[in-house]
């Protein structure tokens, strides 16, 4: 432990590093028409920096002038709150929201309008990127850092002439040229410094730090232009958190994982404390080379980000274990008493009860119901209606896995436009690639299970004044497990890795003839795009100790204990041991040299292997007419999706390669009206049609397994090669007013009808294992889902009130909407549950100040809850509401120097809190990553 003084003399030394770091790399930036950064809107080569104090000002003229329903981040927006990567900066977009990746904290994941990120188009300068997540399209946008763009763009209703599977929308993020610059040659360099507390008050490594180097040059009369950027830093984080480990069970035994049970009286069978040490490096940059000459642009641009994370997740487990029970012949009956209450004798097949053959099952056909007779393991006192939650023995581990990763997106493309008079051309050939990796994966465990249990033993009870901390009562024998680690013996180890790759090549020829009159143009366009993915899961090991030196060592006795904490979550635990690293790796790459035979096999090794080719090929035509100040676009795109998978079939002496095929064909028309009555007017209505297709993955016939360190099967997953595409008819009206260049009113409402939405059921099954269940997850069709909701968005500066109160600002966006699905299981009666992570309420709210030389912002985030999935018995997995208070602030010393001052989660909220059914009684997961400072420095010349 550390002193309080000690953690004031460290957040002094990393607060004057920050400092000092980000003075030294602060050196200049780019020469601009005013001070800062802003966009304009049509194609990518046409965003513009030109000023910090005109960035607002540029992004709302952008979104005036779009001809869809649009928002916008500007370049300097993106830098005025401490976002950690570009999904949380989205958040603060009206209608978008965040899912939280569980081990940092941070954003992963965006949805749009409620619709997941499987929904949604993600693209770079207009490249579709590559899709690495392994399980779903989602695209991973903790990769990309908040800074290096020009703009991300959200587009929220679609024309012919964009990708139809984006029912949500479209994000895309555009990077700068050297056209984006008003010098000729400009050199911008940046850098940061700070530190995350609760990594700091931990004692763990907390310093986060970023430098990135901009270069820009026009040559030849303008006519070239080159611009790269490169970027690099480190973050590290300390995540605690507690979690759910079994589900709540009903207090009555339960028949399946399907049919009604009573939700108003659950059980916690065990919860997890996990201690997670991370360091994240993200790296990268991106580049352009542009040719303007007549009537002929031509470019090469290319962008590439790589994220590495190195952590470990240290797993303290508190868990009441199944054990064999009696089972009813007639498990509807409810009349018996409990096994306590009808023993009647002990004998050499142990406990004697006086249940007759006709009430519980014979096992062993001895004519009498004994201990011997008991079977299938359970929580209940009997398997059948007469069992009552009832456990009768234990489990406490501490077990420790890695949880390396590193991703990495790229892109790349060339094209250009040509102007040949009324016929216009624009043309490009892409690639992105990208890659999900899990380096080798180290996992090592020691539990109590093996210890021995007095007769007549409990599970563990559990006290709690509030329910996201609930605390174990021990039984009187396990009083000592938490803090004497000689209590713990070996349970086993394991090593694997794990790689998703997606290579990406498209290509599109668009052609535009304009003509005279109410007809304005005729556009024709079409695009290949084919996508290969490969997933390849690869157990290495799994054994124990033996013929090492810790064969037969205990926890205490091993030396793989690093330290131990003595409270988490600001003192809601004790936590206790916690791993080192390098002596556990240490230690199972020994065991693997002394116990070769406990590799895995060459059927492990192929099982959950999976290779997906994906082609599609789209065509177009779209008129644009204009009718005084009304402009109407109408038109047809037409999408053919062809997809082949192959996957390993474990089919006993017949196991083989298997594969399966699919493909469809979709029509989506549209129609689009925009009415600009005035200059500070701008009216949108749009009715169109979209689609997603399944994911890779659930449509093939294969299947994954989960394990855990002691390599039991924890989960299965598995695929639905009968999956649909879903199919969406969605309606847009907007209302945009502005009362000034930096202000603006709106006001947009919406509606999706979706059919043969998507989505995956989670049921246990009961299994012979420590847990006495698996979890087997498959994706389904379900039958309608509806969304719609109202968007009401607010930028306005306070100028004309005296001063100073006329430096103030605020900005404002709120998102109320409504969703519902019926998934067509029987079990749940025909009743009607949320979209799948749909919140129904969104709002970001601002107040800033410009003025002395001082620029700030306190921003406010409000996510909703949602359901993240659907569970066991009807009773799914909700996300709690989300809060985060952040301030960013900057004090200009000159028109040259600046310093910038930013708090991220000033609150110190939680970032990830789930529970089992929307009653926050039933805690599933709760997790905080702490607050996070951060110092910046800027000199402009």
């Amino acid at each position: 432990m550390i002193s309080s003084q000690d953690i004031v003399r460290r957040r002094g030394k990393y607060a004057a590093s920050a400092a000092c770091l980000a003075l030294a790399f602060a050196i200049a930036s780019p020469a601009r028409a005013a001070d800062g950064a802003a966009i304009a809107e049509d194609a990518p080569g046409d965003i513009v920096v030109t000023g910090q104090r005109l960035s607002t000002e540029s992004a709302l003229e952008a979104k005036r002038n779009s001809q869809n329903v649009v928002d916008i981040i500007a370049a300097d927006d993106l830098g005025k709150l401490p976002d950690a990567n570009v999904a949380d900066a989205l958040a603060r977009i009206p209608g978008v929201s965040v899912i939280v990746n569980q081990d940092t904290g941070e954003g992963q994941y965006v949805t749009v309008r409620g619709l997941s990120g499987t929904y949604n188009a993600v693209m770079i300068n207009g490249i579709r990127v590559a899709q690495t997540d392994t399980s779903s399209r989602d695209v991973s946008l903790n990769v990309l850092p908040p800074n290096g763009l020009a703009a991300i763009r959200v587009t929220k209703t679609l024309t012919p002439d964009q990708d139809g599977d984006a029912i949500g929308g479209t994000i895309d993020f555009r990077t700068p040229t050297a056209f984006d610059f008003r010098d000729r040659t400009t050199v911008r360099l940046y850098g940061s410094g700070g530190f995350n507390q609760q990594a700091l008050d931990a004692d763990e490594p907390a310093a986060n730090y970023q430098a990135q180097a901009d270069f820009a040059t026009r040559l030849a009369d303008d006519r070239f232009g080159f611009f790269v950027s490169g970027n690099y830093g480190v973050s590290h984080g300390n995540g605690q958190e507690t979690e759910n480990d079994g589900e709540w069970e009903p207090y009555k035994w339960r028949k399946d994982a399907e049919e009604p049970i009573d939700e108003t009286n659950m059980h916690l069978p065990g919860i997890d404390l996990d201690y997670r040490r991370l360091k994240q490096t993200r790296y990268g940059g991106n580049f352009s080379f542009d040719y303007h000459g007549g009537g002929t642009q031509l470019y090469l641009r290319g962008q590439y980000a790589r994220q590495k994370m190195v952590g470990t997740n240290d797993i303290t487990d508190y868990r009441s274990r199944p054990t064999a029970r009696l089972s009813q012949v007639n498990i509807d009956d409810t009349s018996l008493v409990q096994p306590e209450n009808a023993i009647i004798g002990t004998g050499s097949k142990g406990r004697i009860y006086n249940y007759t053959t006709s009430q519980i099952v014979d096992a062993d056909g001895d004519g009498m119901i004994t201990d011997a007779d008991r079977g299938t393991r359970g929580l209940w006192s009997l398997n059948g209606r007469s069992g009552v939650f009832d456990p009768q023995a234990m489990q406490f581990a501490r077990s420790m896995s890695t949880l390396d990763q590193n991703q990495t997106l790229a892109t790349i493309a060339l094209g250009g436009h040509s102007d040949l008079n009324r016929l216009k051309l624009d043309y490009e050939l892409s690639y992105s690639g990208g890659v999900n990796q899990t380096p080798e994966s180290y996992s090592v465990g020691y539990n109590c299970d093996a210890c021995t249990y007095p007769l007549n033993a409990t599970g563990i009870n559990w006290v709690s004044n509030d329910p996201r901390f609930p605390h174990a009562a021990l039984p009187a024998f396990a009083q000592n497990v938490e803090r004497d680690a000689a209590l713990l013996p070996f349970d086993g180890a394991s090593t694997r890795r794990s790689k998703q790759t997606d290579d990406r090549v498209a290509a599109r020829l668009d052609a535009r003839y304009d003509f005279d009159g109410v007809l304005d143009y005729v556009k024709v366009g079409g695009k290949y795009l084919r996508s290969k993915r490969h997933y390849d899961n690869t157990p290495i090991w799994d054994g124990d100790f033996s013929g090492t030196p810790l064969d037969g060592l205990n926890l205490a006795d091993s030396g793989l204990v690093d330290k131990e904490v003595a409270s988490i979550l600001r003192g809601q635990y004790y936590y206790g041991d916690v791993y080192s690293r390098k002596a556990v790796v240490a230690a199972i790459k020994a065991a693997q040299v002394a116990n070769p035979g406990d590799a895995a096999s060459a059927t492990d090794l192929v099982a959950d292997d999976k290779r997906s080719t994906e082609t599609i090929y789209a065509g177009y035509g779209l008129a644009h007419l204009t009718l005084d100040a009304v402009q109407m676009i109408g038109g047809l795109r037409v999408e053919r999706r062809e997809t082949h998978n192959e996957f390993w079939v474990d089919d006993g002496d017949n196991s083989r390669v298997g594969s399966t095929d699919r493909g469809y064909t979709v029509l989506l028309p549209s129609l689009t009206a925009i009415w600009r009555p005035a200059q500070n007017q701008a009216y949108h209505a749009a009715i169109w049609t979209g689609y997603s297709p399944p994911e890779y993955g659930y449509i093939s016939a294969g299947q994954s397994v989960t394990r855990d360190a002691s390599n039991e099967i924890i989960a299965i997953s598995q695929g639905n090669p009968d999956l649909k595409a879903a199919r969406a008819v969605n309606a847009d009206v907007s209302a945009e007013y502005y009362p000034d260049a930096t202000s603006i009113i709106s006001l947009g409402a919406y509606y999706k009808r979706i059919r043969n939405f998507i989505f995956t059921n989670g049921s246990s099954v009961s299994a012979d294992t420590l847990t006495g269940t698996i979890e087997i997850s498959q994706p389904q069709n379900g039958k309608t889902a509806t969304v719609y909701g109202i968007e009401l968005n607010l930028i306005k500066s306070l100028q004309g009130l005296q001063s100073p109160f006329d430096g103030f600002g605020v900005e404002g966006n709120v998102t109320v909407q409504h969703s519902e699905a019926d998934t067509g299981q029987p079990y749940r009666n025909g009743k009607k549950i949320r979209l799948i992570n749909t919140p129904h309420l969104l709002y970001n709210a601002s107040l800033t100040y410009q003025k002395y030389g001082i620029e700030a912002k306190l921003s406010y985030n409000y996510r909703g809850k949602y359901i993240e999935s659907l569970r066991d018995n009807a009773v799914d997995k909700w996300v709690r509401p989300n809060r985060s208070l952040d301030f960013h602030s900057r004090y200009n010393f000159t028109k040259h120097f600046a310093m910038d001052f930013d708090v991220a989660n000033i609150l110190n909220a939680y970032k990830y809190y789930t529970t089992k059914g929307d009653n926050p009684s039933y805690q599933k997961d709760y997790m905080e990553p702490g607050r996070t400072f951060v110092m910046r420095a800027s000199y402009i010349f």
